[in-house]
Parts: C-alpha cells; sequence; structure tokens
C-alpha cells in the first residue's frame, strides 16, 4: 500500500508557522515559498476507510483547494485484468485552508479521522509537494503505465479457456494488442496460443 509524502514542516495553530526544514537533501525544490496567500497552507487529512471521495467532495464546499490524487492500473479481478482507479494514497486527501479560522471545521468533519501532526501542531505539507503530484498526473489522475513482457518471461493466463494455465512468452503481435505464447502446462503438449494481451499476466 502506497503511503502518504513524508515532507512537512510545522504549523502552529495561533502564530505562523516556523518553518522546519526535514530532508532538504531528498527534496531540496519543496522548501520553496508554500503558497501566495499565507494565511493558508496545504495538510494531509486523514479518512476513514473508503471515505476519501467523500471527504473530498465535503472540503471542495468549505476550504480553499483540495486534492485528492487517484491511480489508475490494471487490476486481476473475476478471472481478467479491469481497469481500476482508487486513491493514491488511501484515506488520505490533501486539503489547503487557513489553519486557524478552519481547524476545527476539518478536523471534525464527518468522515475525517484527524489532520496528520506531530504531536498536537499540524503539519503542513510543501506547496511543491502536491504540484509534483499533479505534474504527474491528468485530471488528478496517475496512470502507471504496463511494463512490456520480455521473451521468455513467465506468464499466467486470467482470461478465456486457458485461463490459470502457466506460459512462456514468446512476442508481441498487431501493434502490442495481441501476444503469442507457447502454454508450459504438461498436458498442453507445448500449444502455441494468441491471445489478447489483456488476457494473461506476469507469474508472481
Amino acid at each position: 500500500m502506497l503511503q502518504p509524502p513524508l515532507f512537512f514542516r510545522r504549523a502552529h495553530r495561533r502564530k505562523p508557522p516556523a518553518l522546519e526544514v526535514l530532508s532538504p537533501a531528498i527534496f531540496p525544490a519543496a522548501y520553496a515559498a508554500m503558497d501566495d496567500n499565507s494565511q493558508t497552507h496545504w495538510y494531509l487529512v486523514r479518512t476513514k476507510t473508503g471515505k476519501e471521495r467523500w471527504v473530498r467532495d465535503q472540503l471542495a464546499n468549505r476550504v480553499p483547494e483540495v486534492f485528492l490524487p487517484m491511480l489508475k492500473a490494471k487490476v486481476p479481478r473475476w478471472g481478467r485484468m479491469t481497469v481500476s482507479i482508487a486513491p493514491l494514497f488511501p484515506c488520505y486527501v490533501f486539503a489547503r485552508f487557513d489553519l486557524q479560522s478552519q481547524y476545527f471545521d476539518v478536523k471534525y468533519m464527518a468522515g475525517v479521522r484527524a489532520i496528520v501532526s506531530a504531536g498536537n501542531d499540524p503539519l503542513a505539507v510543501p506547496t511543491e509537494i502536491v504540484t509534483e503530484i499533479r505534474r504527474r498526473g491528468v485530471d488528478d489522475v496517475i496512470e502507471i503505465p504496463d511494463k512490456p513482457f520480455g521473451t521468455g518471461e513467465r506468464v499466467v493466463v486470467v482470461d478465456g479457456p486457458f485461463r490459470g494455465f502457466e506460459a512462456i512468452f514468446q512476442r508481441y503481435l498487431a501493434g502490442a494488442e495481441r501476444v503469442a505464447i507457447l502454454l508450459s502446462a504438461v498436458e498442453s503438449g507445448g500449444l502455441r496460443v494468441v491471445l489478447s494481451a489483456s488476457a494473461v499476466v506476469k507469474d508472481s
């Protein structure tokens, strides 16, 4: 499971935050100015399980800006590969707001468990972190491209009449939409089969 970013600065509720640089060697650009509006900063809001979208929609009506990065990927489901879009950081939503005036509105909103903090102090997320995550996606959705199969790589068929059979990948056909594999099950006798590329996955 992906974990939320770990680049933060400490913020206090009653006075402007004193900046605390945690790891400049890892992400030096992240420690630039937090935002043009000195009263609002980004924070990481922890949600209840499965409530990320609901919390995002509720926050959108209360705070200046909210960001829920999503991940688009292919996953095996019911014996075949399907496209899934789910939160990149499960149970976390980024929200930009004025901590002094909106802290309690956000923290005690239905569906929210907490604002990520160090002790009692909410941790501000540098704007550059949010900007970089957004840059990697389209409409807040990040897609990780499939890694191509290599010749001789072991695969498993997940769809069609040969579902569950182990095989050896041979080559791509017709612009990588279809693949040629060699079934390696004993009863198949080394049968060469052509299938849709989405019908096979790498053997883990």
